[in-house]
């Protein structure tokens, strides 16, 4: 079955990226299960899994849940790649994105400001004792 084997996939390169706090192989499985999810597996030459995104989207807003890059393929422009992928994927009837990111993560930061989001809020100690920065961004015209 395809999405036992993506989700699987998902799985490994969450408890590489997130190795404080994955998402277990059944939260997984049961996000991919959604109706409202919608995600993407970023594959190397040889086929194998480096990337992916998993996000939401209702109505006209959609939600960026994860997305990451195994630390070895880091900082060579695949981030750049699965936000361009997200950002094309989502329904065409999107005019606000949201997400969420530890403060620490400056290169997330980086990179979700690099494609116009902007900071909207704070939550005090949402990942134990560092802070959540939540970012939002407007979709004036998806066709541009």
């Amino acid at each position: 079955m395809q999405d036992n084997k993506e989700a699987l996939y998902i799985k490994e390169m969450e408890d590489v990226c997130f190795h404080e706090e994955p998402w277990s192989i059944d939260a997984v499985k049961s996000a991919l299960q959604r109706e409202d999810i919608f995600y993407k597996i970023l594959y190397d030459e040889a086929e194998t899994p480096m990337g992916y995104f998993i996000a939401a989207a209702s109505f006209e807003e959609a939600e960026l849940y994860r997305i990451a890059v195994i630390p070895k393929k880091r900082g060579i422009g695949y981030g750049k790649k699965l936000m361009n992928c997200f950002l094309k994927s989502c329904p065409q009837k999107t005019e606000r994105i949201f997400l969420e990111v530890k403060e620490s993560n400056t290169a997330a930061v980086r990179l979700y400001e690099s494609f116009g989001f902007k900071l909207t809020g704070r939550r005090k100690k949402y990942y134990g004792i560092e802070d959540a920065l939540n970012y939002m961004l407007i979709l004036d015209d998806k066709n541009g």
